[in-house]
């Protein structure tokens, strides 16, 4: 790795690092202002990833350089570690930027009783802010039992295409399943993966969950769960 040109990394790419942890270092958390550096976790100074680099401070840099595989005294720093404490301290300099979005999934047109036809599936999405606007990665995965439907929702609903939410905004959106009234089993799932994309291009996980049909309600009711896809 160490013999391996060094591609210099994107000004954008840099911008976005030293923005998402606010000149901290990502690995003891200290400020540094402009005694920062940009470490290659994986030693690789060709492998511009985002997700092969990490803000570090000089002495957490050399730290982080220094193990020497030939005599290994102590505990080498392994790529889950820096990676997970790399997120830590992104998530404590973002958060402020974050806003929250709601998604319902529902047989009704939305503000309304009226029903949409078998299939025709109510997706309403709204930003629960007034100040900032975020962006949206959503991707659902139908399941008709425990079987997977395999079926084109559309690059919004698989996680392809962002999207752009501003303040107080409410989208009401719908996807097609193929579901009709002879469906057997009449036994379906959504499960829903999200994350919220701030205003500093910094994506944030959202924990999963699922709308699951109920013939009684004759609607989809939320479970804070997911099954299938784990």
């Amino acid at each position: 790795m160490r013999n391996k040109k060094r591609i210099p990394i994107p000004e954008e790419d840099k911008a976005k690092l030293f923005l998402w942890c606010a000149r901290h270092c990502c690995f003891c958390g200290k400020s540094c202002t402009t005694n920062i550096e940009i470490h290659h976790i994986d030693g690789d100074p060709a492998n511009n990833e985002l997700d092969n680099l990490i803000p570090v401070c000089f002495d957490c840099h050399g730290e982080l350089e220094k193990y020497n595989p030939d005599h290994p005294v102590g505990t080498k720093y392994r790529f889950l570690e820096i990676k997970t404490r790399r997120e830590q301290i992104y998530e404590k300099h973002t958060l402020s930027y974050l806003r929250q979005v709601e998604i319902r999934i529902s047989n009704f047109i939305a503000n309304s009783r009226v029903q949409r036809e078998v299939g025709d599936i109510s997706c309403t999405v709204r930003t629960l802010s007034q100040d900032i606007p975020v962006k949206l990665r959503l991707q659902i995965e139908p399941y008709q039992g425990e079987k997977k439907i395999e079926f084109q929702l559309g690059d919004l609903y698989e996680g392809e295409a962002l999207w752009n939410l501003n303040p107080s905004q409410i989208v009401y959106g719908h996807f097609g399943l193929p579901i009709t009234r002879k469906s057997d089993p009449f036994m379906f799932r959504v499960e829903i993966s999200w994350s919220i994309i701030d205003v500093l291009g910094r994506e944030h996980q959202m924990l999963p969950f699922s709308y699951v049909w109920d013939n009684a309600i004759n609607d989809w009711w939320y479970d804070p769960r997911v099954i299938f896809g784990k």
